[in-house]
């Protein structure tokens, strides 16, 4: 395991596992936080399957280091360069040709739930507390937040955690759809590793694929994400050695 910034890296088979490790403060984000972040993504995009995002001391992230943003708001370039990199970063992951899983325990707030949105999966525990909360504070989203909850959510309940401040648990996430899944305490962990590795098992140049079907059929017409479907999946299946492989060994299994 490799720390860079606030957060510890580690490599295992096809899986980058991210950390963020500022337990004492919820793993708020600061620069090192972010570092941390692109340096686990850099490595995510070299070779890996899946990417692992967490945090240490039972909270996945409690948003903006709100000492540090107090700070920056009488230097202009220097909160630019914070939120843009904080913005480049989630959104690297999204796009990133890997699967990415959100591991959410404790609190998931404000950047912190930028951060998960900006994940594939998000397997939660049911007692997590996840929200927007940024009008808490008389902030507002920075990071894609107000578009991904959007996006991800229905109208009604989108608009409720945005404009509220208010934050849903784990179980009630996955209820409305914001979360895959949801688990309680005492299974985070064993159920974690369930997940984890049946998402390493998958081919990485289909994960690859599929994913650009799906980012497609959210932001394309119909018809073109069809038609960019049916691209994907000639290239894929003339393309890929993994296909005839797979193929042959289920003819011979059956």
């Amino acid at each position: 395991m490799t720390r860079v910034g606030q957060v510890l890296i580690d490599r295992v088979g096809g899986v980058v596992h991210a950390r963020l490790d500022r337990p004492d403060v919820r793993n708020c984000i600061d620069f090192g936080i972010i570092e941390g972040l692109e340096r686990a993504v850099e490595m995510a995009r070299a070779d890996a399957s899946v990417l692992v995002v967490r945090g240490s001391g039972g909270h996945f992230c409690a948003g903006a280091d709100l000492d540090l943003v107090r700070g920056l708001i009488g230097d202009q370039k220097g909160l630019e360069a914070y939120v843009t990199r904080l913005s480049e970063v989630l959104d690297a992951i999204e796009a990133g040709p890997f699967a990415s899983l959100a591991a959410v325990e404790g609190y998931a707030v404000a950047g912190g739930c930028e951060m998960l949105l900006a994940c594939d999966v998000v397997f939660a525990s049911t007692e997590a507390r996840i929200g927007d909360r940024h009008l808490e504070h008389a902030l507002l989203p920075g990071a894609g937040g107000s578009v991904r909850l959007v996006r991800a959510l229905p109208r009604a309940y989108a608009r409720w955690l945005l404009q509220s401040g208010e934050m849903i648990s784990g179980d009630q996430a996955r209820a409305w759809g914001l979360a895959a899944l949801a688990v309680p305490p005492e299974e985070f962990e064993s159920e974690l590793d369930r997940v984890v590795n049946r998402l390493a098992s998958r081919d990485r140049v289909a994960m690859t694929a599929v994913r650009e079907m799906a980012r497609c059929a959210e932001d394309e017409p119909p018809p073109v994400a069809m038609s960019r479907e049916r691209e994907l999946f000639l290239d894929h299946i003339t393309t890929s050695p993994n296909v005839r492989e797979q193929l042959d060994g289920f003819v011979k299994r059956s």
